[in-house]
């Protein structure tokens, strides 16, 4: 699983080929409208434009999965959209977020990719310069499964600069899947979720995914990409989408607030459950589509899944930025982030308790405190963060 594991990603992660006027939402710059859309109707919040389209104009619509176990008992946010003054778009419509002109303009923008298994390997560049650098508290668990589910904590880690970004999250992944165009060589594929604070895409924190065909080596169209930003992904819901805004957020030593997602591939798409309901899907076929065997990608199942916390450096110094809360794990219960009722679902639609040990790209500034299977109401879980270099919990 090397190859995966250790590329960065060269997707640059364009929303659209289109060239339109940039317009102003309350917060944020954004493009025009993604090309091909049905917008029925544009609305604006604090921190988004958001294009309302036909959903039917999407094809035909999937059957969802039943609906999962609830693995949170604690308080769920709000979805701005839900919030008293949102406008709404017209019935049988549902929202596509117009992506900010700063996550487009900005040369450093933060790429994805996956840990490496080796986490030193990643401390290779020199001290003077981290631009660019990833910092994990990382998991994976090589097992094949159809998703997975979790339960993460909500907090909102300040974040050194507005390219930098701060995230949980969990990713269901295929290895060794033979790269398009270049046969003599294979890689991964991936469907990733979680919670991330990335100012240069969303002022606030936001409910993210991403995706990859081609292990990082290519965006745009049916390829890869964040969010709704590229076509791909099918929204189903009419209040939680990629790219969602929810308050409040959890408070260091106050209330704490969480969500629930979950993977799971149904009758030929990968639907994302959030908090209660299925959002929407990526179709299976995205993964095939430039294959010659379907059953070696992400189209047939996973064969590895993750759980964990990133951090993107995109200054040349080593980042401030928080992960979580900015606590350290040992703070534990009421002010660490953490992840609870980590599971995958086996090809038989059971779930297990996932029970991969964690590991730290420095535990001068990250750490954990990892329980597998830990026999309370959280099952396997984590407490994870800390403040980054310096020591100084929100910077």
């Amino acid at each position: 699983m090397g190859g995966l594991l250790q590329k960065l990603s060269l997707a640059f992660l364009l929303a659209t080929e289109a060239t339109s006027t940039p317009i102003s939402s309350a917060k944020n710059q954004v493009l025009g409208p993604r090309a091909g859309l049905n917008i029925l109707k544009t609305t604006t919040t604090d921190t988004q434009t958001i294009d309302w389209i036909a959903l039917d104009s999407q094809g035909t619509i999937a059957s969802a999965p039943p609906l999962p176990p609830k693995r949170s008992n604690g308080t769920a946010p709000t979805v701005e959209l839900m919030a008293a003054d949102a406008e709404l778009g017209p019935p049988g419509t549902v929202p596509i977020a117009r992506v900010n002109v700063n996550n487009q303009a900005t040369t450093s923008r933060g790429t994805k990719q996956l840990p490496p298994s080796n986490l030193s390997a990643q401390k290779q560049k020199s001290k003077r310069q981290y631009s660019g650098n990833h910092w994990y508290v990382t998991s994976d668990q090589g097992v094949a499964n159809i998703g997975g589910s979790a339960t993460f904590s909500l907090f909102a880690p300040f974040v050194q600069s507005d390219g930098d970004f701060s995230l949980l999250q969990t990713a269901v992944t295929k290895q060794n899947v033979p790269i398009p165009n270049d046969p003599s060589t294979s890689g991964g594929q991936t469907l990733e979720a979680g919670w991330i604070n990335y100012p240069d895409q969303v002022s606030s924190p936001h409910l993210f995914t991403y995706f990859t065909t081609c292990n990082y080596q290519c965006s745009g169209d049916n390829q890869g990409g964040w969010n709704t930003d590229q076509t791909g992904w099918v929204q189903v819901n009419n209040k939680y989408y990629p790219g969602a805004v929810f308050t409040p957020h959890s408070i260091d030593g106050g209330a704490q607030y969480e969500i629930q997602l979950e993977y799971q591939l149904y009758q030929g798409n990968w639907w994302l459950y959030v908090i209660d309901t299925w959002i929407g899907y990526y179709p299976a076929s995205l993964f095939s589509a430039n294959e010659t065997d379907a059953s070696v990608t992400l189209a047939a199942g996973s064969d590895v899944i993750y759980y964990y916390g990133e951090i993107y450096n995109s200054e040349a110094a080593e980042t401030t930025t928080d992960m979580g809360s900015g606590e350290f794990a040992s703070a534990g219960s009421g002010k660490a982030a953490y992840i609870h009722n980590m599971v995958y679902q086996d090809s038989a639609s059971a779930y297990h308790d996932y029970t991969a040990g964690f590991g730290d790209s420095d535990v001068a500034r990250y750490t954990h405190d990892a329980h597998a299977s830990s026999g309370t109401n959280w099952g396997s879980y984590v407490y994870l963060g800390g403040p980054g270099a310096g020591g100084v919990i929100g910077g």
